[in-house]
């Protein structure tokens, strides 16, 4: 979803980019798997890049708490395996987070001067992820998102979930409450991403868009976007869908962008602004 946005972006602005992943769909991308260290290696001695943006990740929550090795694998020693080849080369690396690194006990939005103290094994092996980075490289971005927004046709997350409910039909949605959280469209994180990495401030940021809501709140936004006053949205709790996503979820994965404000860096628009263009660029039929 990330690298759908970011791609196109780096290459607008004049780059040389090279993109992989572990199943590659698109002819831009080529296959890697970020937990072979030597495939690692390979891959960026041969490209020689400037900057290494590293997206890979196991974001399956519930996969992570049934299979803590995989989650491991992937988010902390596939982070290491990167880090340890930038450190080595002296390349700058930046290093996409979560806001899922809290506990979630916090009332008013988390910053990057908060503790991060995660709940979930997700949690845990992303932030293992930030201190690999940490501790590897000396030039870093470590940027936190928060719930994804983006990818058109590769959307596997909640817009795409609600968007399917509609498109099967489905007169009445069910969205819990207890959850907040910030949403983070990819388009504009794309953007100010560009332009932080063309500064010396390396560190910690989150990149989230502005304001805060529950999934109750996103899945409404939606429906009034595409017209749909024919369906009824059901409030729940977390608990009506514990049998399909059984892992704990933090109450909150609420973020401000304090770093990029004080640094006038802050470019993410409020997220019901950012979730109605996302809806007219890739789901105009549905409008």
């Amino acid at each position: 979803m990330l690298g759908s946005a970011l791609y196109p972006c780096f290459k607008k602005l004049g780059h040389a980019v090279r993109a992989t992943d572990l199943t590659p769909r698109d002819k831009w991308q080529t296959m890697l798997d970020v937990r072979d260290y030597a495939a690692v290696r390979r891959e960026i001695v041969k490209f020689k890049p400037h900057l290494v943006m590293h997206l890979a990740a196991e974001t399956d929550v519930d996969r992570c708490e049934r299979e803590p090795d995989h989650a491991f694998a992937t988010n902390a020693l596939g982070t290491q395996n990167v880090a340890l080849v930038c450190g080595e080369r002296e390349l700058r690396m930046v290093y996409i987070s979560t806001a899922g690194v809290f506990d979630g006990k916090k009332t008013s939005p988390y910053t990057e001067f908060d503790e991060a103290r995660p709940v979930i094994v997700y949690g845990d092996s992303k932030l293992a992820g930030e201190l690999f980075t940490r501790q590897h490289v000396p030039r870093h971005f470590i940027v936190r998102a928060g719930w994804m927004i983006g990818g058109g046709q590769k959307d596997h997350k909640f817009v795409a979930k609600i968007v399917e409910q509609i498109r099967a039909g489905k007169k009445r949605i069910h969205c819990v409450t207890d959850k907040f959280g910030t949403p983070t469209y990819t388009e504009d994180f794309a953007r100010t991403l560009s332009e932080l990495v063309e500064t010396p401030f390396y560190g910690l940021y989150h990149m989230v868009c502005e304001g805060a809501g529950t999934r109750y709140d996103v899945a409404a936004e939606i429906l009034k976007c595409l017209g749909r006053t024919d369906i009824e949205l059901v409030a729940v709790n977390s608990d009506f869908w514990k049998a399909k996503y059984p892992a704990p979820r933090p109450r909150s994965e609420v973020m401000e962008n304090m770093m990029l404000r004080l640094r006038g860096l802050n470019r993410m628009r409020p997220w019901r602004e950012a979730l109605a263009e996302y809806l007219r660029r890739f789901f105009a039929s549905e409008i």
